[in-house]
């Protein structure tokens, strides 16, 4: 088992064979209220029971992963929101829905929240979550596919302190998301609007005209984006990941291309500081 010391940070990510019963084990030591940082990634015999245990114990924890966990559902993430020690979440690829997100505004200490994949969550959750969640920093919601540009609304002119935000693959957001975004987020400087069919060359206007901090950009497999428009962004100083083969436009000199991912990237940042702990 790995045991916490005073470093008070615990790393069992890909420890698939571990259970809740040896997570407890963990938690219900002497250490356990001295947690603070614990990953949980792809632990997949991890649940709710562990959930609750750590609702219990660990009252010092900050930051938590509990990613592609996929016994771990709204019963035990409504216990997360009473945590107000948290800071940063992230419940990628989880069974978690609305209901689970509704319990999470009960944290207005929340600064970074990851829920990319968690195909249950709907526009309902977002609005409940966000409109509680007025000083988070970072959000992912990548994935999420039934999440609307009703959804955006919510989120862009509630979390008016994003720095970074991942709506990559949420296929049925379009332009309207990002006016949105650009009239609420004036703070954003990394962006991810990747593998959205939708967006056309009217989202990236809107962008230089509300977001002008935005230091990147990622566009990657977005069809109805032209390169005229990319560049115009790229001359305010903001770096544009895209797929576009500049070769075969012929527009002049050739600049490096952006690797193309069969299922597009973040925009290249962590938000959960889990050392690796022994």
């Amino acid at each position: 088992a790995v045991v916490p010391t005073q470093s008070t940070g615990v790393n069992l990510g890909d420890c698939v064979r571990i259970s809740d019963h040896g997570v407890r084990n963990i938690v219900d030591g002497p250490s356990g209220p001295m947690i603070r940082e614990l990953n949980l990634t792809n632990c997949l015999r991890v649940g709710d029971t562990t959930l609750f245990r750590i609702a219990q114990r660990c009252q010092s924890l900050a930051y938590v992963r509990f990613c592609y966990s996929e016994f771990v559902t709204d019963a035990g993430v409504e216990l997360l929101g009473n945590m107000q020690a948290l800071r940063s979440l992230d419940l990628s690829g989880c069974a978690v829905g609305d209901a689970g997100l509704a319990s999470l505004g009960n944290n207005p200490n929340f600064r970074n929240i990851a829920l990319s994949e968690c195909g249950q969550i709907t526009d309902v959750g977002i609005q409940k979550m966000c409109s509680r969640l007025l000083l988070l920093e970072t959000l992912d919601i990548s994935y999420c596919v039934n999440v609307t540009d009703y959804a955006t609304k919510f989120l862009a002119f509630s979390c008016r302190e994003l720095v970074r935000l991942n709506i990559a693959g949420c296929s049925q957001l379009t332009d309207t998301s990002v006016s949105y975004i650009s009239g609420g987020c004036h703070y954003l400087s990394h962006l991810n609007i990747s593998n959205i069919s939708n967006l056309t060359d009217k989202a990236l206007r809107f962008l230089r005209r509300g977001c002008k901090l935005l230091q990147r950009l990622n566009v990657t497999v977005c069809p109805n984006i032209t390169y005229g428009a990319i560049q115009r962004v790229e001359t305010g100083g903001c770096v544009v990941s895209h797929s576009i083969d500049i070769k075969e436009m012929k527009l002049g000199p050739i600049l490096p291309l952006s690797q193309t991912h069969k299922r597009p990237m973040s925009v290249g940042y962590s938000i959960f500081p889990i050392p690796n702990h022994a």
